[in-house]
């Protein structure tokens, strides 16, 4: 019988299945180990799997059904002349209208997904992957757990009398304090639960601005449910022991900071600067939150594998904001392993990666201070990065950044991100570059 109560799984848990399916545990081994039933494992592994990872992607394979029979020409119309169905980007696959995947029998036997599978290796299998990645799989889970409490816990009919006793009194000026107190024992649930679904919007006939003091205060600027990050313990990440490093390695230090959003978008831009060439990557973040640089870091790691990010990356100075401090979860990479060493600028002291800084004063000039970030998208960000390191640079000898870093970084990399360089005569730096309207 299972020890597990509910047979609710954990992140550990999950890592426990990823590591299993990869050495070819059975479904009833992991469910031994776990203490579940084997159905518990086996629903894990399909409820959560997912079609691609940072690290399991095999890109430029055609998984179409009718690809043999396949004769259409040029779907990305740059005059091509060779089959589609031959493209090396696989590009048909995302553009077709035509395209039906040839899904693998096998995912439908355990362990359901191609993490194992050596028919993934080298070309690939003509099949749709689907993979395990434990993160994912809790974040999906912890997802599905958000989703299922949201909305209202009470029945529309108690509802439609709530309101309907509520409203007249509050025409009357009587406050919803006054009205609890009065009414407690025929409200089935509390004042705050009222105030929720007002804000939410469920409440029809009444609106926030109809409450008291509603339009008398001002929202709270700290988000609930983000508590201030713990601070860690800076020995031997100060920038004194950066100074300590040789001069290569001092020099070979990618600059890492976060450019913000004017207010009404939680949207930041993480850039990340290589000093020898003055190259700076410009990625987008969904929030500024040590979470969401993390797992930039893990795309970048996907993209160009592990050896390749501790080569590029392997010393990365930073400033103290709350987004950088947890330097062990920065530096984890995707295996689990250390990839980087992160270090720390003095407070306000953030001259010490001015480098980072100034190219920043580039940047600005297309998303000028006071712009917000809400319709900024990844491509967006992608040409304004072009434009910005293919600017001629008199402390480059008149070269630009992306013509040095062409030579050094992997096209893996380059291409992932969608950056290109830009002739010269056509490098813009102005708010047009980009329209952010909605």
């Amino acid at each position: 019988m299972p020890d597990k109560p509910n047979g609710k799984m954990n992140f550990r848990d999950r890592c426990f299945i990823e590591d299993g399916v990869k050495v070819g545990l059975s479904a009833r081994e992991m469910a031994e180990h776990l203490g579940v039933a084997k159905s518990t494992v086996c629903n894990e592994l399909k409820r959560n799997r997912g079609p691609e990872t940072p690290m399991l992607t095999q890109r430029g394979r055609n998984v179409c059904s009718k690809k043999d029979s396949c004769m259409v020409f040029d779907l990305c119309k740059k005059g091509c002349m060779t089959p589609c169905y031959k493209c090396k980007k696989g590009l048909c696959n995302q553009i077709c209208s035509e395209f039906e995947a040839s899904n693998c029998p096998k995912l439908e036997g355990f362990p359901y997904v191609c993490n194992a599978c050596h028919e993934r290796l080298g070309w690939g299998c003509g099949h749709p992957y689907s993979f395990y990645n434990a993160r994912i799989a809790d974040e999906k889970a912890a997802k599905r757990r958000s989703d299922s409490r949201k909305g209202i816990d009470c029945a529309p009919e108690d509802l439609d009398r709530v309101v309907k006793l509520v409203k007249p009194l509050m025409k009357k000026g009587q406050s919803l304090d006054h009205i609890w107190a009065t009414h407690s024992d025929e409200i089935p649930f509390s004042k705050r639960t009222f105030y929720r679904y007002i804000t939410k919007g469920v409440v029809n006939d009444i609106i926030p601005l109809d409450l008291p003091f509603k339009v008398r205060r001002k929202p709270n600027r700290k988000k609930k449910g983000q508590p201030e990050p713990p601070r860690h313990e800076m020995k031997g990440r100060t920038y004194l022991d950066f100074l300590d490093l040789s001069l290569e390695e001092q020099m070979s230090a990618v600059e890492m900071d976060c450019v913000v959003s004017a207010r009404g978008s939680d949207k930041a831009i993480l850039t990340l600067l290589f000093r020898r060439f003055h190259f700076q990557l410009m990625l987008l973040l969904n929030e500024k939150t040590q979470e969401q640089v993390a797992h930039v870091l893990d795309l970048i790691e996907g993209l160009i594998g592990l050896d390749c990010f501790k080569a590029l990356f392997r010393v990365v100075l930073t400033d103290r904001g709350s987004e950088f401090l947890d330097f062990e979860l920065l530096e984890r990479g995707l295996g689990g392993g250390k990839r980087c060493k992160i270090y720390y600028c003095d407070p306000m002291k953030s001259g010490q990666k001015g480098a980072c800084e100034k190219n920043h004063v580039e940047l600005r000039k297309i998303l000028p201070k006071g712009t917000s970030f809400k319709n900024l998208t990844r491509r967006d960000l992608a040409v304004a990065c072009s434009h910005v390191n293919s600017y001629k640079r008199p402390a480059l000898g008149g070269a630009s950044p992306f013509q040095l870093a062409a030579q050094v970084l992997p096209e893996a990399l380059i291409e992932g991100l969608g950056l290109e360089l830009i002739p010269a005569d056509e490098v813009m730096l102005k708010p047009s570059l980009i329209s952010l309207n909605d």
